[in-house]
């Protein structure tokens, strides 16, 4: 079957750290979905058009990850076809390297051994070649957001998060901050309707927050990416079950994934003040007009 290929995202973070060359560059991140399990491998591979049911390709993958770490611990490399070879290496115990050959006499690997680790070597054939610049080349590479990390207090308990912005927005925004100001300025504008109604203007734009924005894509065959965004320095919170959130429900953190028909609804926090409810369904199928995102 004919299966859409999907974009890797590419997220940036700022370099924080003053004393570093780099400081307040951005630099690319790989951004990471929700991980696969062996079943939905499995699932996958019988998609690709395998002539074997799930619970055989299943039966196969288990009985690989019961053999290749049997084999490793023996010594033995083991290669998988074009994808690479899984080998071991040795890790040495902190000032536990070995002096001398005389040392050597009665010497009990464990002591000086901290860990076993199970390595992986890329393919580096020329037809086959998996390696870092060659791989990249299957990619699809698109920019996504912003990462940060920040601290937010949920339960009167503070904890470090991470954020994620759209880079489309944040580049949208800026172009609006080298904007001039269209809007009215003369005395007559400014005097209308006396202090009073302008104290109350203000205050009213204070206590609003902008309703977050859902992103993803609907109709879905197999799985979509859940992205939220919402103004600087809110914090944002979602449901997946039907019922509007607050500030019990979970904390957005980055995108994730959903496999069937959901519907998500989001709210903004930003001092103390929640944004109105955003709504988007997510439909699992081919059919139908796909979903739609509404506040209230």
């Amino acid at each position: 079957m004919a299966v859409e290929k999907i974009a890797l995202g590419i997220n940036l973070r700022k370099n924080k750290i003053s004393t570093n060359a780099g400081y307040g560059k951005y630099y690319p991140e790989v951004d990471t979905q929700k991980t696969l399990s062996l079943r939905g491998f499995a699932q996958h591979m019988v998609d690709h058009g395998s002539i074997y049911g799930r619970s055989i390709v299943e039966g196969v993958l288990l009985q690989i990850t019961d053999c290749l770490p049997e084999l490793v611990a023996q010594g033995v490399p083991v290669q998988l076809g074009s994808l690479g070879t899984f080998y071991p290496t040795a890790e040495v115990a902190k000032d536990a390297a070995v002096l001398n050959i005389a040392a050597m006499d009665g010497l009990n690997p464990n002591d000086i051994v901290k860990a076993i680790h199970i390595r992986f070597l890329p393919d580096s054939t020329k037809l086959d070649n998996l390696c870092g610049p060659q791989f990249k080349n299957r990619c699809s590479l698109e920019l996504r957001n912003i990462i940060d990390t920040v601290t937010v207090t949920v339960n009167g308990k503070e904890k470090k998060v991470q954020t994620l912005k759209p880079i489309a927005t944040a580049v949208a925004e800026l172009k609006g901050s080298l904007t001039p100001d269209p809007s009215p300025t003369g005395e007559g504008s400014e005097n209308q309707g006396g202090s009073g109604s302008q104290n109350s203007g203000s205050q009213s734009q204070q206590n609003t927050v902008a309703a977050p924005t859902i992103s993803g894509t609907t109709p879905f065959e197999e799985t979509s990416q859940v992205s939220i965004s919402g103004p600087d320095g809110a914090t944002i919170y979602y449901s997946e079950n039907g019922d509007d959130p607050d500030a019990n429900d979970t904390l957005y953190t980055q995108p994730f994934t959903i496999d069937e028909t959901t519907t998500i609804k989001a709210i903004a926090i930003k001092d103390g003040v929640s944004s109105q409810v955003t709504s988007k369904v997510f439909t699992k199928g081919t059919g139908g007009s796909g979903g739609f995102e509404t506040g209230s």
